[in-house]
Formats: structure tokens, sequence, C-alpha cells
């Protein structure tokens, strides 16, 4: 076993990737020509957090945010980077193309993975026989949880089949193929990385699980509690409005399940298991990477941890400070 390494970490982009590591960030994309362009992104940092924002729970919800910041502002920047046409009204469209996608995905997500869900639980319950309190209130969350898994399931395979989305995913299993090249101790990351698994335990999809799994717990108690103050069942708009404020408390516990999980993933069978259900669903969202694309996750990682390019990179302007 090799001396351990800093982590690393990103996600896919438009024909590209993102990477972190604890003191850079990059980006790197191949343009249809066949150049492959490289982004320095270290201004997107966030500074070290301190007091009660680094504490546990907190960190986590905050992280996210950080996170999902970074993330659209790489994949906006591949967006563009990899039109043929470079023109300044195209690239305006597609900014503003991407914004709406985003907002019209928010609103799917919404009704989708929230209000959905509910209503039908509640519907189901109600037939299924009388309950009440925090009885009625676990087994609302129960199939409500059951059907976002399906949802997130059936929705995966649905988008999977586009050709445009297949190679993002195939672009996610290059940045997992490159990550465990480096944490295997490999200085030639992309040649390496074509042996490695498309899967990995700290994933997004992995996190995904976990704050669904949570979900069932926190939205439990939570509206047992309301329950037993008002004496009555709250409706599923009511339930998505009062839940919504509370999605940084639970995506902080999720996040906080996988990293102890990850940190122990070597020696307690129990982290093990709890990674399962993260990897399975990844192989949905991660398809085995080609070798350019390898390269392409390789340059982006390099940058990141601040190790010389290949001349034949082309460097992206820097944004100014």
């Amino acid at each position: 076993m090799t001396d351990k390494r800093p982590n690393i970490g990103g996600q896919a982009l438009i024909e590209g990737v993102f990477m972190r590591a604890p003191n850079g960030a990059a980006a790197a994309v191949r343009k249809p020509d066949g150049t492959i362009v490289a982004k320095n992104m270290d201004y997107l940092i966030p500074p070290k957090r301190t007091g009660l924002l680094s504490k546990p729970i907190f960190r986590g919800a905050i992280s996210l945010i950080e996170t999902m910041k970074m993330g659209f502002t790489a994949l906006n920047w591949s967006a563009e980077t990899v039109e043929e046409d470079g023109k300044t009204d195209k690239k305006k469209s597609s900014n503003i193309g991407m914004w709406l996608a985003n907002i019209g995905a928010i609103v799917l997500a919404m009704v989708l993975f929230a209000w959905l869900p509910l209503r039908l639980a509640t519907w189901i319950v109600s037939i299924i026989g009388p309950s009440s309190g925090g009885v009625e209130q676990f087994y609302i969350h129960i199939v409500a949880g059951t059907f976002r898994i399906f949802a997130f399931v059936l929705y995966i395979m649905a988008i999977s089949l586009m050709p445009d989305i297949r190679r993002v995913f195939m672009y996610h299993g290059s940045e997992h193929q490159v990550i465990h090249a480096w944490e295997n101790g490999s200085d030639n990351l992309a040649k390496d990385a074509a042996k490695e698994s498309a899967l990995h335990a700290r994933c997004g999809t992995s996190f995904l699980m976990y704050v669904m799994i949570v979900t069932i717990v926190c939205y439990t108690i939570i509206d047992s509690l309301v329950y037993l103050a008002t004496g009555v069942s709250p409706a599923a708009h009511w339930r998505v409005l009062y839940h919504l404020p509370l999605i940084p408390l639970v995506m902080g516990i999720s996040y906080e399940v996988l990293k102890t999980a990850d940190k122990h993933l070597d020696t307690s069978s129990f982290a093990r298991a709890l990674s399962k259900p993260g990897l399975w669903m990844q192989r949905l969202t991660t398809k085995p990477a080609t070798p350019d694309m390898l390269e392409v996750a390789e340059v982006a990682a390099k940058m990141a941890l601040g190790f010389d390019l290949p001349p034949e990179v082309e460097i992206a302007e820097e944004k100014s400070k």
C-alpha cells in the first residue's frame, strides 16, 4: 500500500472533467478538434471555514453549497468551450439555455422527488389501514422514500439512453478511474486508470443515496413532532413547505455519514455495507471511459494538484482576481 496521498474529487462536465484537490481546482475538456483545454479554477476554492461552520453537520451543508457553485461554474465553462462557434451571442444564448435548464430541473426535482412521493405515500397509507402519530409518519416516509429511489433509478435509466448523457456518464467514469489510479500511487494516471473501476465510494451518487435514507429518518421525526403539536397529519404540500428549509440539516447529516463511512472502508464491514447502495446506483451513472477521456481527466487532476502539464495542452485564460 502506498503512502496516503491527498484526496481529490470532482465531477463530469460536457466533454470533460472538473477536479478539486485540497489546495487547487481545475477543469479540462476536449474540443471538437481534439485539443485538450485546461482551466485553473483555484479562484473557486472557498476560504477555510472556522467556528460554527467548521463543525459537524454545519460543514456538510456549507460544503454542498460550495460544491454546487463550483460545479455549475465548471459546467458552464465546459459548455462554452466545446462550442465550435465561439461567437458572443451564441455563448450568451448557451448561458441562458443552461440557466433555464437548471431552473426547470429544480422545479421538476421538487415535484418528482418531494411533493409527488409524499402525496402518493399519504394516499397509499390511508388505504392500507388506520394508524396514528409517529407510526403513520414512519409509514408515509418509508413509502415516499421507496418511491424516490424508484423514480431516481427510472430517471437515470431513461436519460442514459441519450448519447450526450451517456458520454457524460463515461466522463464520470474517467473521473473515478483517474482518482483510483492516483490513490493507488500511480504517476501515469491516464494509462494506469484504464484498468481501474469506474465506481468509487466517495461519489455524489453515493451521497444522494445517503440523503434519501437520512431523509426518511429526519422527516419521520419532524412530521411526528408536527402531528403531536397539531393533532393533524400534514398534507403533502405543507410537508414540502416546511421540509425545504430543513434540507441543509439533512445534507449535513448525510455528509457526515458519507465521510465516516469512507474513512473506515478498509477496516469496517458496516462501512462497506453502507457504501453498497451508492455503488449499485453508480452502475447507472458511470461507464468505463475511453483512453482519450482518461487523458482529459488526468490533465484536470494534475492541474488541480499543481503538476506541470504537457506542452500540447491549451491553457485557458484565468479569471482575473
